[in-house]
């Protein structure tokens, strides 16, 4: 009997289950200076707070910059996986497990300084003429699905902040998170800068997340929200928030 004990042994090493036990692989996106790429590894403010938040829990994981719809595509279908930063919607709930907020977003709708374009009422917006934003934000998925009519849908940002600048466009959707690391992008290929522009309109607030694969175990989120909620109460959330985004908002 004693013999088969190794293969039993093996056996139940290869059984399935518990996928969360494993190492957990993080995805995020090119989204400075939330999440960026710096010398081949992921940095930014949601990065160092993963990193905070796994030291906590004694836990180690491998962490990807990916283009966002791959890696909202992978974690929505693959167990063990994560992706940081998700806007948290009614549409997205049921997709993913959620832990947070470690992210607080004011979107608004920015134009050229000195352009004298005044906007009192989202019904205005109709009569400025295309408004760009990416097709891939969020903020794109929901404009169209208000139904406005002059929405202009984009590849990348930098690409409405040239049409900016030409006056192709003369508003654009952008978040104060992502603004100015953008904005500066662009510069370098046309020109435009953060200090070239001016919040025309507020849009709205939205808060990000952590967001697991959908079949993770509660226990294990449960268990990441306790370590995050920890890092709120004793001040190291706020210490590496404000020193990515110094006087920023934060999140509760």
């Amino acid at each position: 009997m004693f013999r088969y004990l190794p293969l039993l042994a093996c056996l139940l090493l290869a059984v399935p289950g518990r996928a969360e036990q494993a190492q957990l692989r993080f995805f995020t996106e090119e989204y400075a200076p939330i999440s960026f790429l710096h010398n081949g590894i992921a940095d930014g403010m949601a990065s160092e707070l993963v990193r905070a938040l796994l030291q906590r829990l004694g836990e180690t994981a491998s962490i990807q910059v990916v283009p966002w719809s791959r890696g909202y595509h992978i974690v929505q279908r693959t167990p063990g996986t994560a992706l940081f930063v998700t806007i948290r919607t009614a549409e997205r709930e049921s997709h993913f497990k959620w832990v947070g907020p470690i992210m607080l977003a004011q979107d608004a709708y920015y134009g050229l300084k000195g352009s004298g374009l005044k906007i009192d009422h989202p019904s205005q917006l109709h009569g400025v003429g295309p408004i760009a934003v990416p097709r891939n934000w969020f903020t794109y998925q929901e404009l169209s699905a208000a139904g406005m009519p002059n929405l202009l849908g984009v590849n990348e940002p930098e690409q409405m902040f040239r049409m900016l600048r030409h006056g192709r466009v003369k508003l654009i959707v952008a978040d104060n998170m992502s603004f100015y690391a953008r904005g500066e992008a662009a510069q370098q290929v046309d020109g435009l800068g953060p200090e070239d522009v001016e919040v025309v309109y507020p849009y709205r607030s939205s808060e990000g997340y952590i967001t697991f694969w959908p079949g993770t175990d509660d226990a294990v989120i449960q268990r990441w929200q306790a370590a995050l909620d920890a890092m709120k109460a004793d001040g190291s959330f706020s210490r590496i928030y404000q020193r990515w985004l110094p006087g920023a908002q934060e999140p509760r």
